[in-house]
């Protein structure tokens, strides 16, 4: 189950970071089994900071919250909080500019039952145009809100709602350790040209959704056969 939150206050690819000292600012992939077993964290709270005009709307976040349940074990339920943040002021954001905001905007950390999950909409692009989306801590996603746009909604492209979805699919399953990034693989599946992702074209986790989805059909991805039974072995459903 979800819940979704709206907080009216306005406040003041797949990349690594790493930095210690705290839960949250550790390299990608390793809160892997966090996420997908019951033990020891029982509820997942995902916060995510849109920024003005970058909102997901209510199907986005069902479609994701679905696709956590598909796999994870987490009998305490999913909470979810959206809420604005200011804009960034920036046409293109780099790694560390996603940092410095997300640690500006952050108010929920993981721990006793709880694993959290950030989620931060940007209102530009990454430094790389084209690149919708990074995952680049153990618990941190960043859609590119500008590249996404530019991509979805208009004639002959995908609608908004469902290359949103994907991409943020996508990431979701980097942070559950997907390809071979925490999740170890039970059989031979990783790209060996594009780093932690799925070498079948229809996977969910087959590089080119975090540059390509646009020019995707009306159905979001699949995780193949491959990426379950990582995702299973490592104390998923």
């Amino acid at each position: 189950m979800y819940l979704l939150a709206a907080c009216l206050l306005l406040l003041s690819a797949c990349q690594k970071a790493d930095i210690s000292g705290n839960y949250e600012y550790r390299t990608l992939g390793v809160s892997a089994r966090d996420f997908l077993t019951a033990a020891p964290y029982t509820t997942l709270q995902i916060q995510i900071d849109c920024m003005p005009g970058f909102a997901p709307d209510n199907a986005v976040i069902s479609n994701l919250t679905t696709f956590i349940n598909a796999y994870t074990n987490k009998p305490g339920g999913i909470t979810v909080l959206q809420r604005p943040i200011a804009a960034s002021g920036k046409a293109a954001l780099s790694l560390t500019d996603i940092v410095k905001i997300e640690r500006n905007n952050r108010i929920f950390f993981t721990g006793l039952n709880t694993i959290t999950l950030h989620i931060l909409i940007t209102d530009g692009y990454f430094t790389s145009t084209n690149t919708f989306a990074t995952s680049y801590w153990n618990t941190s996603i960043c859609i590119f809100g500008q590249a996404i746009n530019d991509n979805s909604g208009s004639q002959g492209l995908v609608p908004r709602s469902k290359l949103l979805s994907t991409v943020l699919q996508h990431e979701m399953g980097h942070l559950l350790g997907l390809v071979n990034q925490g999740s170890p693989m039970q059989s031979p599946h990783r790209d060996p040209d594009n780093g932690a992702h799925c070498i079948n074209p229809d996977c969910l986790m087959f590089y080119g959704i975090e540059t390509n989805a646009g020019s995707m059909n009306t159905l979001i991805p699949l995780l193949d056969d491959h990426c379950m039974n990582d995702l299973k072995a490592n104390g998923g459903k």
